[in-house]
């Protein structure tokens, strides 16, 4: 074997192999013009239309558009009253936005370690950070393979806790035979382009408690208590800020180009597991690689 590449070696490959691609085909083109030629472009009917689609693909009662995972994430930290003085336990590996929604409530990030087999956190670490501060456990669904989150959500239930899953690597992922997005009392998704779907950039939090998803709607709207189309349809303009938001809102163009992204979810999945099935093959006769461990009672999505 020659000397490697970056010791000046012959690369492998002429052009740089990129970490992620979307793919986009004609209907996804058709859906966003269909919605560019309608009288709504934003805060229009495929947002409830995307949202009431994506709830039931997991199976949550009630999904929350945003216009990035990270402000779905913030939006979630809002939703579970993180503030000054609050700590939330989450995990070292993952993007940073999962810290940074904490801190941009006021609140302090505290690091729980990671177990070696997955690289997701650890459940009996994150019950040794727990203190009289902890508000909120933000697991992260590492590679799209499912945290541990029956201990996790047990550890919440005893010390009254909020669990904010970021699943922005496991959209259509399975933990013991259910969905993820329908198990912590708040999930996050993404939409970013090397994502599972994309909507250009977006995401989602989904939930069953009617409660957080009225605070994440009206904190992804300005703090405003309702919408540009609830109002038109009820022939008024008077709205109230009831609390400080931002503008977080996903429009009907990236909701359209959802909808028909979430039409080929499954068939992403079944690409995305035979290219992991692939690596994890070749990496198995390579005694200086270990691949991360896939147990039994879960189901990966396959992030990157």
């Amino acid at each position: 074997m020659g000397s490697l590449a970056v010791h000046g070696g012959q690369p492998v490959r002429d052009t740089l192999l990129p970490y992620g691609h979307q793919h986009i085909d004609d209907d996804d083109v058709r859906a966003v013009i269909e919605v560019l030629r309608s009288d709504w472009i934003t805060t229009g009917p495929k947002v409830a239309e995307f949202e009431e689609a994506f709830a039931e693909c997991v199976g949550a009662k009630y999904a929350v558009s945003f216009s990035s995972g990270t402000a779905a994430l913030h939006g979630a930290a809002f939703a579970a009253g993180l503030g000054p003085g609050d700590e939330a336990i989450t995990t070292p590996m993952t993007f940073c936005a999962t810290a940074n929604c904490v801190v941009y409530q006021g609140a302090r990030p505290v690091f729980a370690d990671v177990c070696p087999d997955t690289l997701n956190i650890d459940p009996d670490d994150v019950a040794r950070r727990i203190t009289s501060r902890t508000k909120a456990i933000f697991p992260a669904d590492y590679a799209g393979h499912p945290a541990d989150l029956d201990p996790i959500l047990e550890l919440a239930d005893r010390h009254g806790l909020v669990v904010i899953e970021d699943a922005c690597h496991a959209l259509g992922a399975e933990y013991k035979g259910r969905r993820v997005g329908s198990i912590s009392h708040l999930t996050v998704f993404s939409f970013h382009p090397v994502k599972h779907i994309t909507t250009g950039e977006g995401g989602m939090v989904t939930t069953d408690d009617a409660e957080l998803a009225r605070r994440l709607r009206m904190f992804r709207n300005h703090g405003i208590d309702s919408d540009a189309r609830r109002r038109q349809a009820e022939g008024q303009w008077y709205y109230e800020m009831v609390a400080l938001g931002y503008n977080y809102r996903l429009t009907d163009i990236g909701c359209a180009l959802g909808l028909s992204q979430l039409k080929k979810l499954e068939h992403n999945l079944v690409r995305r597991r035979q290219i992991a099935q692939r690596y994890t093959e070749v990496f198995a006769m390579m005694p200086e690689i270990r691949p991360l461990a896939v147990f039994l009672d879960r189901a990966p999505a396959w992030h990157l």
